[in-house]
This record gives C-alpha cells, structure tokens and sequence, in this order.
C-alpha cells in the first residue's frame, strides 16, 4: 500500500500524520528529510488502521450522496425537507416548510441549482450572525465569504476576513453560532492556545456540544 500524497513540510516539524480524506485518499505529512523507506514504513504499519479508516468515509460518503429526485431530502438548518416535486416552473428552486420543488428544466443542473442556493442563504444568515456577535463581543471584522471548502468550516484571515463554508448552512444555527464565534475569536488569538478557547467559552460556554456535533455529523451537511 502506498499513500495517494505524501505532504513534506518545509518547518522543522518532527511529528509525522496520517490522513484519510473524505475521498478516501491517504494523505501522509511528514518532516521534509524523511526518507522513502521510512515512508513506507510507517504506512505498512499503519495499514490496518487506513484500510478501517477509508472502509468508514466511504461507507458515509455513499450515505449522504443525493438523488435529485422526489422525496430526497436536504438539510438547512438542521431540519430535513423533502424535494417535494420536479415540475415545470418559473424559477429554478424553490422552498417552503413543506420543502423543495425543483424546475424540470434544470433537473441535469440539479446539484448546482441547490449549491447556489444553500451559498445565498449562507451568505445572508452566516453574514447575520457575525455582525451579531462580532458587536457583542467587540472583535471587528472585515469582511464575510462563502467559499465551497469541503475540509474547513471556516477561517479567519490576518486582515480579519472570515471564511466559511456553504455546508455549515446545514447545520442547526447554534452550530453555525459556534463556528461564527470560533472565527471572529481568531481575530484575538490567532492560534489554538488555552486563551484562544478559554474566550470561545467566555462567549460560548457550552462551545463543546456544538464542536463535537460538527465532529460527529459534518459528514451529513453535504449534497
């Protein structure tokens, strides 16, 4: 068995990692002088763990892959609608509480018609919430996107550019409220330190619920 990527940092990182990605690739981090033999090493050491490991993001991915059909159904804000029909209509998509009703004339677009519009609702409710708590917590920001990033949820840049993810529109807002306060906490501290999630707590006291629902279910906000 060989890794599908082999990522060679040019710190002086000592430590090596093994990654599964959620396409099954093998993804092996190490210090940049780490010879071929010891790659090899590592993996056929590693291979019961990589073989488990694939086996279980490929069993979820196969999961939460989508039929554009009737009756499939897709989360926003951790509530499951149904695609309730496929009909002709003037718009491409539209929603109720009752759920989705899709244009027959985009049904080969169908994919692309849902990202659009899970990226509009994200950038209006995401961009809601971080003005929210970015006033009540005083952590200026500069500016909101919404990217298609499948392996961060978000992220904050050193000019106070936040980043999230379509995806987390997904998820219950609570969720989305943790990812938010988590980012513009980075404004502060720009690392993982005890001070970095001793703020996130200091807003978000109970953070931990939120942290491990994305941990335990993130693989399910997806389409």
């Amino acid at each position: 068995m060989k890794p599908d990527k082999v990522i060679r940092s040019k710190h002086r990182k000592k430590t090596i990692a093994i990654e599964v990605t959620e396409e099954g690739e093998v993804v092996l981090r190490v210090p940049l002088n780490t010879k071929d033999v010891e790659i090899e090493r590592i993996i056929l050491k590693n291979k019961d763990w990589i073989k488990k490991k694939r086996v279980e993001i490929l069993s979820k991915a196969k999961i939460t892959r989508k039929e554009f059909k009737e009756g499939e159904k897709f989360l926003f804000l951790g509530r499951e609608y149904p695609l309730k029909a496929i009909k002709p209509q003037d718009k491409p998509l539209k929603f109720s509480r009752e759920g989705f009703v899709l244009s027959d004339r985009h049904l080969e677009v169908a994919k692309e018609i849902f990202v659009k519009w899970y990226k509009d609702k994200a950038k209006r409710i995401i961009s809601e919430r971080v003005k929210f708590y970015a006033k009540r917590c005083s952590l200026p920001y500069d500016r909101v996107r919404i990217t298609s990033a499948n392996k961060r949820w978000g992220s904050c840049s050193k000019r106070g550019n936040l980043n999230f993810s379509y995806r987390l529109i997904m998820a219950p807002l609570s969720v989305i409220d943790y990812v938010v306060v988590h980012e513009l906490c980075h404004i502060k501290e720009r690392n993982h330190s005890r001070n970095f999630w001793k703020l996130v707590e200091s807003i978000m006291p109970d953070y931990k619920t939120y942290k491990d629902y994305l941990k335990n279910n993130g693989y399910l906000l997806r389409i």
